[in-house]
């Protein structure tokens, strides 16, 4: 299987890649940045670029749309930066793989959602985003689809819970709490730590995208979460069991998604997934990878 990853060098496209390189694929990997992955090929280019991009997709079986503002920080400062790159980027792709035959698997997010009206929340639940963020990966989804109506273009959207693993964004919670642990600096957790996510491996999404790309599954959203529900303050707990420190509680985060459950039975069902990666051992290796 041919196969494109678009934001190939960053945290979750580099391991989607490592997914399908180990699968024994023909992976390609489009970026605006070096794409440092073991038998990737590597492009440079911005999806952006429609010429560049119909380039890249030329010859392509499945193309891996990860490439995108996922920091939320960036999203609330730069919401037409957003726009632009999870929107019209997003239509882009879809254009791409139509001309070329190929088939598009999306990184959506569970944050579509928004306040929980019950849970667990499943696909059928209303989406009611209300950020930069999770409105633009929203709207970014909702084209793909809607292409794949118009124009018969198969695409499957995976709705990521919250990705950990080696390589994050240094300004994601994991990585902030592990830096100030290992400096013997306080932990701070934005409201009362009572919130909760559903952390999800890196590993476990790349094997999402491998079943995804391989099944014939079309024209669906499908939530792509551990079970697992963690609450920041047992994060910060499990870091400072390694790095003791002191940890104080701030004012909570402006615009923090509310936390909800939500149920992946519907990617069990239809492409056979659910997470393997036991939280407890996820932070081991995150904590072992920080430590050497």
């Amino acid at each position: 299987m041919r196969v494109l990853v678009t934001g190939s060098a960053g945290f979750l496209g580099s391991h989607i890649c490592r997914a399908f390189v180990d699968a024994g694929d023909d992976v390609t990997g489009l970026d605006t940045k070096q794409t440092d992955v073991s038998g990737v090929k590597p492009v440079i280019g911005d999806f952006l670029d429609a010429e560049a991009l119909s380039g890249a997709v030329e010859g392509q079986d499945v193309v891996c749309h990860v490439g995108a503002v996922g920091d939320v920080y960036l999203a609330a400062e730069q919401p037409e930066l957003a726009a632009r790159v999870n929107v019209s980027g997003s239509v882009n792709i879809g254009l791409a793989a139509q001309k070329a035959g190929a088939r598009v698997v999306y990184a959506s997010t569970w944050e579509v959602y928004g306040e929980p009206h019950y849970e667990p929340v499943d696909e059928a639940h209303p989406c009611n985003p209300d950020h930069p963020y999770n409105i633009t990966k929203l709207a970014g989804e909702q084209m793909l689809l809607a292409q794949g109506k118009l124009r018969e273009l198969p695409v499957v959207a995976l709705r990521l819970g919250t990705a950990y693993g080696s390589g994050m964004r240094t300004n994601s919670v994991f990585e902030i709490f592990i830096r100030k642990a290992m400096a013997g600096e306080p932990l701070t957790i934005q409201g009362d730590g009572s919130q909760g996510r559903q952390f999800t491996h890196a590993s476990d999404i790349g094997r999402a995208f491998l079943l995804a790309a391989e099944s014939d599954v079309r024209g669906i959203a499908l939530n792509t979460v551990s079970p697992e529900l963690t609450s920041i303050k047992q994060l910060a707990e499990r870091v400072i069991q390694r790095y003791p420190t002191k940890v104080s509680f701030g004012d909570p985060r402006p615009g923090d998604v509310p936390p909800s459950y939500v149920s992946a039975e519907r990617a069990e069902d239809v492409l056979g997934w659910k997470a393997e990666m036991d939280f407890e051992d996820g932070m081991s290796e995150l904590l072992e990878i920080n430590r050497s």
